[in-house]
């Protein structure tokens, strides 16, 4: 059944990949053919943006005819000389000898006839209208008509032209215009059958200028929309189809997603319960750890403890040894004073002598009677603190001074010194064993990895009251550790001494006593060739806690 669900799943895989390509190429295509119905788009507005140029060319052409017509008969009529100014400027304009207006195809002339009458717009550039149209892109078949429309123009030009004249000699009669046969016989002239037929022909050839014009802009517009229209069919078919392959690729991958979604989740299933299994035995192996660790740690405190009692019995050893010694040659004094008070030999002076030893001897005795008590008093403080742990009042100066003392018989280095430099006031209500065991610890780990034995070197423990904590600092001027070592000294089980016997839990040890029994801080400060420095704080009153490490 996996096997057949697989193939099935290769078989759609293989058909989506298929449409995937088709889609592509489709989304090409739409793409392609968007960009050529843009462009079509553009030339259709381009041909209907020429289609209406080209009909305000050929507009300028008919209205400039009637406009010379109208300010020729005007002139006739009034004899007024701007009439004739207008004239010539609309055919310099047309002529391209002075500059056209802008938007010369709006209303001009007419605005200009009244009394001070001014131009509504300012002049342009200097063109032929024949220029123009050339540019516009007519056809000679086009400009035939307009050479024979300007030849007509010709023609009733010179009419016109000799009706100025006319008028231009009854302006220089003596006689009223108005009534001036010269006059009449001008507007007989501009309206003339000549002058209709030549105004006639001139507009027929205009409308056939504009028949063709028509016809030509028209087949324009009409072919680039047919090019527009057929780029926006197939555009549009591009895009129904890729939105057929798409939907139907989707469909396919919906059913292959949940085909895979459905093996997933039996694979998920089974890895789960793996890993519930394995979870299991993570568990039980990490309860196991756990329990090493600590048994780690006890042993490490026992070891601590065992090599703090060798110390002493070393240290203890030779006062009673001494006192052992002292004590049987009392016995032998005494002795030998007995038998001479037996034998009536005693002296005055042997008694003096007698009693000088005895003292001497009891003196001996008492000066290593006590060294053995301070040492058993030492001993008893920090054992019994290590080993029932509750909150004392305790004066940190002489305490820490006790563990030092309880230390140093199983370390013997003379070259190197240690120094409490902690003022007497400083007052703590802490763990002692916790206290006892983070100072033995730093300054065993100072002898051990700091120092070599035949070479000089200070332990100095330092200690300031900041307010409700307590500042408590042990530094020595030994080798130090490299970054890399200080990041990891209170790691478990981190250890430079391995080869030689370290368990890497006695720094370990020194943090969680520090943080979770003394309920404070505690850092490294090391850097190679000079020294480590550990530096801690702690709160001065501390408080009862039930977790034991």
């Amino acid at each position: 059944m996996p096997k057949q669900q697989n193939n099935q799943q290769s078989d759609a895989l293989n058909w989506s990949d298929k449409l995937n390509y088709l889609a592509l190429t489709l989304t090409l295509l739409a793409v392609l053919f968007s960009c050529f119905s843009y462009f079509s788009m553009q030339a259709l507005q381009k041909a209907s943006e020429n289609r209406y140029h080209s009909y305000l060319l050929t507009e300028q052409l008919r209205l400039s005819s009637d406009q010379l017509t109208q300010m020729a008969r005007a002139h006739a009529v009034t004899g007024e000389q701007k009439y004739l100014l207008f004239f010539k400027k609309i055919l310099a304009i047309r002529n391209g000898s002075m500059p056209r207006p802008v938007n010369y195809h709006r209303v001009y002339w007419d605005i200009l006839v009244p009394e001070n009458g001014q131009a509504p717009f300012i002049d342009g550039t200097q063109y032929p209208l024949q220029q123009l149209m050339a540019q516009a892109g007519f056809t000679q078949q086009e400009f035939e008509q307009l050479k024979k429309s300007q030849q007509a123009s010709d023609k009733l030009t010179d009419l016109e032209f000799l009706a100025f004249n006319q008028v231009a000699s009854a302006l220089s009669e003596q006689t009223d215009y108005s009534q001036s046969a010269l006059k009449n016989s001008a507007l007989a002239l501009l309206y003339s059958e000549e002058y209709l037929q030549a105004k006639s022909e001139i507009m027929s050839h205009i409308n056939t200028f504009y028949r063709l014009q028509e016809e030509r802009t028209d087949a324009e517009v009409q072919s680039t929309a047919q090019t527009h229209n057929v780029m926006t069919t197939v555009t549009l078919i591009s895009f129904i189809a890729l939105l057929i392959v798409l939907v139907f690729n989707f469909r396919l991958k919906q059913k292959v997603t949940l085909q895979f979604i459905s093996m997933l989740k039996e694979e998920v299933d089974l890895q789960t319960k793996k890993i519930q299994e394995q979870n299991v035995q993570l568990t039980n192996s990490m309860e196991i750890m756990e329990s090493t660790k600590v048994q780690l740690v006890e042993s490490e405190k026992m070891a601590s403890l065992g090599s703090l009692v060798a110390g002493v019995a070393h240290e203890i050893n030779t006062p009673i040894g001494i006192g052992i010694t002292a004590i049987t040659s009392l016995q032998e004094e005494v002795k030998k004073l007995g038998l001479c008070i037996e034998n009536n030999r005693l002296s005055k002076s042997s008694l003096a002598n007698y009693l000088d030893l005895f003292e001497k001897i009891s003196d001996l005795v008492l000066v290593n009677l006590s060294r053995v008590g301070n040492l058993v008093k030492s001993f008893k403080q920090v054992s019994v603190d290590q080993s029932y742990d509750e909150i004392r009042h305790l004066e940190l100066k002489e305490y820490v001074q006790a563990v030092v003392d309880s230390i140093l018989p199983n370390y013997k280095y003379p070259d190197i010194k240690i120094n409490v430099n902690i003022d007497s006031y400083i007052i703590c209500d802490v763990y002692p064993g916790a206290l006892s065991q983070v100072v033995s610890n730093l300054v065993i780990n100072a002898f051990v990895h700091a120092f070599d034995k035949e070479k000089k070197g200070e332990i100095i423990i330092s200690a300031t009251q900041q307010g409700d904590l307590v500042a408590l600092n042990i530094k020595d001027n030994g080798q130090g550790m490299s970054e890399q070592d200080r990041i990891k000294a209170f790691e478990p089980f981190f250890t430079t001494k391995r080869n030689k016997g370290g368990t890497g839990l006695g720094l370990h040890i020194v943090y969680n006593l520090v943080t979770q029994k003394l309920l404070g801080e505690i850092h490294c400060e090391s850097e190679q060739g000079n020294g480590s420095e550990f530096k801690m704080t702690f709160p001065r009153q501390g408080k009862a806690i039930t977790s034991r490490l």
